[in-house]
């Protein structure tokens, strides 16, 4: 997500200059527990999510919306679900999950790249690009 913040400067002379400043913003979360879910809404032109998950039952949302997608997420763990939706230009997907009731859902708008590795009993996949 890009954010604008202003920057004042107080210059030697009795002048002030003002600045828009953008800042990108990252997604970086690492959750372990054993009912662990998480939800990233990412908007802006330099989008970058990592999730890792450890537990029991791992849920992930993620959306992001903007130029540079990418998002590497990994579940180890019995319940793994992930939906990941992507409107932009750059999209690239990882997904890696372990464990027993696996779930994977993905729609890009873009580029469509992905990458997925499963085990598991569910095992169950669906993918849509555009």
């Amino acid at each position: 997500m890009v954010r604008h913040f202003f920057l004042f400067v107080l210059a030697v002379a009795p002048a002030i200059v003002c600045a828009d400043v953008p800042v990108t913003f990252t997604a970086l979360l690492e959750r372990q527990a054993l009912a662990n879910a998480v939800d990233i809404t990412q908007f802006g032109n330099l989008n970058v999510a990592d999730v890792t998950q450890s537990g029991q039952g791992q849920y992930a949302m993620l959306l992001q919306q903007g130029v540079l997608n990418h998002i590497a997420l990994s579940q180890t763990g019995s319940l793994n679900q992930a939906v990941i939706n992507q409107f932009g230009s750059n999209n690239s997907v990882q997904v890696i999950q372990s464990g027993t009731n696996n779930l994977i859902q993905i729609e890009q708008w873009g580029n469509r790249q992905f990458s997925i590795e499963q085990s598991g009993v569910g095992a169950e996949i669906s993918i849509i690009q555009y």
